[in-house]
């Protein structure tokens, strides 16, 4: 029931996003695009950069961790996250579950799971600052109406207590509070006491990287935050593209409020139609045209098609390779 309701999410953002292309007409589309021109390739390429910089941040973790796994290969592995991540009905949770999977050849499955937990709190944290800062500048340099701002304020606060509750159940121990809760299903109960070793492997592993290498957290971080600022320069780049000039604090205002926004639609799978909405008013506050707002959220959506398709040619052929091996091995 709960894999029917996310996938019709899905198809209502589908159908969202199919009625707001219709709203903007096919016309001023190719216009649009006939204005990004040659510069497709940049934007395809700030893009690769900044999935880089979060491959880096995870990276930093692992070899935190004692694990030193080829940058090329963790870069594929999060690109098959993304796309993962765009066309399950599974939040960010399917993909991030994916990257530890797929790497469990080369780093047993207990410090995988940590590296990619440790990963993701790090990025949500940068990512909870990112969207503050940007709140504040709607705040004080932009008229953002007052229903957006609570809005935000009650997401954002609920998203703090949620990733500081993460960060405090990692650093204190999470074996303990893991098996609390699956007393309430007692077949998971069973199988999570006969991996305890495993559980206290990975408490130990996750209390150590927070509390004795603060170097680490801090280089991963930055990195986190590296990645979102291109994420703005994007958005920089794109809006003079179209005609539409504006400064790096209008860009971080509309990458920061649709961050907010995807995030309070994550059970949308792609925040497909959502992400593209908000946007629009986002574009439309700073007093430019809809279509412009539009055209920006389609071009960014292209270009996160682009990521996704990336990501399947990497599980595709990574496929591949592995039927290589086991055909090998069994000759």
């Amino acid at each position: 029931m709960k894999k029917i309701l996310k996938y019709s999410f899905l198809v209502f953002g589908l159908a969202f996003f199919g009625w707001l292309l219709y709203q903007l007409g096919w016309e001023k589309l190719l216009e649009s695009f006939q204005k990004i021109g040659w510069w497709w390739i940049p934007i395809f390429i700030l893009a690769i950069v900044w999935q880089v910089c979060h491959t880096l941040a995870w990276s930093q973790i692992l070899n935190t961790f004692g694990y030193r796994v080829a940058i090329s290969k963790l870069f594929k592995l999060k690109l098959i996250a993304e796309a993962v991540n765009m066309i399950a009905p599974t939040a960010t949770i399917g993909g991030d579950t994916a990257k530890a999977y797929l790497l469990k050849e080369e780093i047993p499955l207990k410090d995988g799971i940590a590296g990619v937990l440790v990963d993701k709190t790090l990025d949500n944290l940068s990512k909870m600052l990112f969207n503050i800062v940007g709140l504040l500048v709607a705040v004080f340099y932009i008229s953002l109406p007052q229903d957006w701002i609570v809005g935000c304020v009650i997401f954002l606060v609920i998203l703090f207590a949620v990733n500081t509750a993460l960060l405090v159940f990692q650093i204190r121990g999470m074996k303990g509070a893991i098996l609390k809760i699956t007393k309430l299903i007692p077949p998971l109960k069973r199988q999570l006491e006969k991996r305890q070793e495993q559980l206290d492997s990975l408490d130990e592993n996750l209390k150590d990287y927070y509390t004795k290498n603060p170097k680490s957290l801090i280089i991963a971080s930055c990195w986190h935050i590296i990645g979102r600022v291109l994420g703005v320069v994007e958005i920089w780049l794109i809006m003079h593209l179209l005609g539409a000039p504006i400064g790096f604090i209008g860009a971080f205002f509309i990458a920061s409020i649709t961050n907010v926004v995807n995030g309070m639609f994550s059970f949308i799978p792609g925040q497909w139609g959502v992400s593209e909405e908000a946007q629009v008013l986002l574009v439309e506050l700073l007093g430019f045209a809809k279509t412009i707002g539009l055209s920006l959220g389609i071009i960014r959506r292209i270009r996160r098609l682009f990521i996704t398709a990336i990501g399947l040619l990497f599980f595709a052929v990574m496929g591949e390779e592995k039927k290589e091996g086991l055909k090998r091995q069994n000759d």
